[in-house]
Formats: C-alpha cells, structure tokens, sequence
C-alpha cells in the first residue's frame, strides 16, 4: 500500500470531477457524490488512514463540495469501522447513505452523471 500516491490520486480525482462540473457552467450546484463498494470489505482491507487523509481533506480543501456519500454494501464487519469514521465526519455524517448495488442508481440524475 502507497498512503502518499494513493492520497494523490484521490485529491487529483476530486479536483477534475469539480472542474469538469465549473466547464459546465450551467449554474448547477459544483458538489459531488462519493461512491465507495464495499462488497468484499474486511478488516484486513480497512484503510483507516485514508479514510481520515479523506475527511480531512474534505474539510480543509474541499467544503461544501460533497452532496453525498454513498456506501455500498456495508457488510456488517464494517459496523465498528463506521463506529470509528462517523465522528471524525462531523456534519458530513449526515451524507452517508447505504445501499445495494442493484438500487444504487436510484441516487444518480441520469446515465451522464457516471463517468
């Protein structure tokens, strides 16, 4: 694991997703909705140092930038890791929604907004 590149690479991310919604220009809100799978989550694959890199970097760089967070199929060994993120998320938490993969469309305006 790359703490630092895979840091990066989430901050580029961001930064083009919100870029690409300013090209638009069309006057719509500039937020994004973050999408994590977690089908085949486990402790052994728990980033918690991301996920703090992550919040952080919300609040810091990115604020009011997020509409939404949706969580894919939390299995329920990710109960005590949410127990751990929620208050580091603060109002965010409120953001977190979960759901099924097959009903995980039902949060997105039209085919265009997946990319």
């Amino acid at each position: 694991r790359e703490l630092a590149r895979t840091c990066k690479l989430c901050v580029k991310l961001v930064d083009e997703a919100l870029e690409a919604l300013r090209a638009e220009g069309d006057g719509a809100s500039e937020t994004i909705m973050c999408v994590f799978d977690l089908r085949g989550f486990s402790m052994k694959n728990a980033d918690i140092d991301f996920v703090k890199f992550f919040i952080k970097c919300i609040f810091d760089y990115f604020p009011k930038r997020i509409s939404q967070v949706l969580l894919i199929e939390p299995p329920w060994v990710f109960t005590p890791v949410w127990q751990i993120i929620k208050p580091l998320m603060g109002k965010y938490a409120s953001l977190v929604k979960q759901t099924k993969a097959k009903e995980a469309k039902e949060y997105f305006a039209d085919e265009s907004t997946l990319f």
